[in-house]
């Protein structure tokens, strides 16, 4: 009778929890077979990448990029003097052994070209979209047979419009869609933002730990320039200091999580700390707090600030670390999570005192002088290597053999390359952006086949290059059934 009883309850549990969910909220039931294409922005030329996994590929398939959603799609006969913007799989790079048949794009490897129609030629034709109201801006034709594919377009992105995303924001700027030879829609995607994709998923992942989330994070999160334009700003040191495109609050718009904030000090400065990379100073700590009680404020999301390394400033004593602690307090005010709800808290639990800022700061002195609002710091597990194949066998490794999924503290992979010293003086890497478009669409492809199940943090350079916060978003939807 018990057991029957029981049955019953969580019967009634589940009837109401679907109730609750929205399409958007849903339990991730989506099959791993099933067609999906992403958009991606390289790193050096800040180009728009599409790429696609487990798709038909037959005679006739296109992916086209319009500036608006595309709902129809209708084949034409080309009329006289009109442009036909067209991308062939051939200009690509790579190669498109063993599963999933991966097409990688080192920097660009073609631009979109324009072929002159002037001349009239009855036997072309091409896409309209939305009866010819949007406009086409690229089309890609997938090499058929090859399940999997990634670009780089030639369309350029500018960051400026991700400054526009609020807590709103979904789509925007740019969309991509597979047709197939006859115009019907099998997958399509979009640039967007990802404001609230935690609150989105309460009922999902409401139980949850933060140890238990698939959370995208960022690597120097605070080594960013804003209005930088690598193609006619770039140095060598900024080839070796900038870490990321976006400011804070974009990262945290488009669904970052987890911050990596390493921190020095100015004595004789009227602004006392910044965000430093390495030696090289970044950002006043002052805009990224902001930006970060701001976002919390709108979106009512949960973040974790990783403060670690202090290079500058700090010395072997503890004076400075205080006057930082005292500076976070007063900043943070009531928004610093309580170490009292510990690691293992869940994220309802979190939300309910409406804490949503997790303090990991990496000086176990400090921590244990402020109980009340220090969490020790996210173990980061580094591989600081300069090559893909070392970086890949490290990330298999330590996931393979990871010890510590019953803990509860958070842990965070480095899914990227660490130039050596000599390397950086002699910019025999190229600079990190180079480093990061040669691995981001293997980052992504890893943990999105691979590594995502017991995935915890994940910080990457560069992450609008990869599918990080999709691939998390998706994980983190079907974890209720792992």
């Amino acid at each position: 009778m018990a057991w029957r009883l029981l049955l019953l309850a969580l019967g009634m549990f589940f009837i109401q929890a679907e109730a609750t969910w929205s399409e958007e909220t849903k339990p991730f039931r989506d099959d791993f077979n099933d067609l999906k294409i992403w958009l991606t922005i390289s790193a050096r030329r800040r180009f728009l990448e599409v790429s696609w996994k487990n798709a038909p590929a037959q005679e006739g398939d296109h992916v086209i990029m319009t500036r608006e959603d595309a709902i129809s799609f209708e084949k034409r006969t080309m009329p006289t003097g009109t442009p036909l913007a067209s991308f062939s799989s051939e200009q690509a790079s790579g190669s498109g052994e063993g599963p999933p048949d991966y097409v990688p794009v080192h920097g660009i490897r073609g631009r979109l070209s324009t072929k002159d129609s002037s001349k009239p030629d009855a036997s072309r034709q091409y896409w309209v979209v939305n009866g010819g109201v949007t406009e086409v801006l690229a089309a890609i034709q997938p090499s058929v047979g090859l399940s999997g594919q990634w670009f780089t377009t030639g369309v350029p992105f500018d960051y400026a419009m991700s400054l526009n995303a609020t807590g709103d924001t979904t789509c925007y700027g740019f969309w991509a869609t597979y047709i197939n030879a006859k115009g019907s829609i099998l997958a399509k995607t979009c640039v967007r933002a990802y404001p609230r994709w935690m609150n989105e998923l309460k009922p999902v992942i409401g139980e949850m730990r933060l140890r238990d989330l698939f959370i995208p994070g960022t690597h120097d999160s605070g080594s960013y320039r804003p209005n930088f334009d690598p193609l006619f700003k770039e140095s060598l040191v900024t080839k070796y200091a900038l870490t990321q495109d976006d400011d804070i609050r974009s990262q945290l718009m488009h669904g970052i999580r987890y911050l990596d904030i390493r921190v020095g000090y100015y004595r004789n400065s009227e602004e006392k700390f910044f965000v430093y990379h390495g030696i090289t100073r970044q950002r006043p700590l002052q805009e990224v707090i902001n930006q970060v009680r701001d976002f919390i404020h709108e979106t009512n999301e949960i973040i974790i600030f990783g403060i670690k390394e202090f290079p500058v400033g700090f010395g072997k004593g503890l004076e400075v670390h205080r006057l930082l602690v005292s500076y976070l307090r007063e900043q943070f005010e009531g928004l610093i999570a309580h170490p009292s709800l510990t690691w293992a808290a869940s994220l309802r639990d979190i939300w309910a005192i409406k804490q949503n800022v997790f303090l990991a700061y990496d000086q176990r002195t400090i921590v244990d002088e402020n109980r009340q609002m220090l969490f020790g710091p996210v173990e980061q597990r580094w591989g600081n290597v300069q090559s893909w194949g070392r970086l890949e066998q490290y990330l298999r490794n330590i996931n393979d053999f990871d010890t510590s999924r019953s803990s509860s503290q958070p842990i965070a992979d480095m899914a990227e390359l660490t130039p050596e010293t000599w390397g950086v003086i002699l910019d025999k890497h190229g600079g990190l952006r180079k480093m990061a478009d040669d691995i981001n669409w293997k980052v992504s492809q890893l943990y999105r086949d691979e590594l995502g199940t017991n995935a915890n943090i994940v910080a990457a350079d560069f992450y609008r290059g990869t599918t990080l916060v999709e691939t998390a978003i998706e994980y983190n939807r079907r974890r209720i059934y792992v």
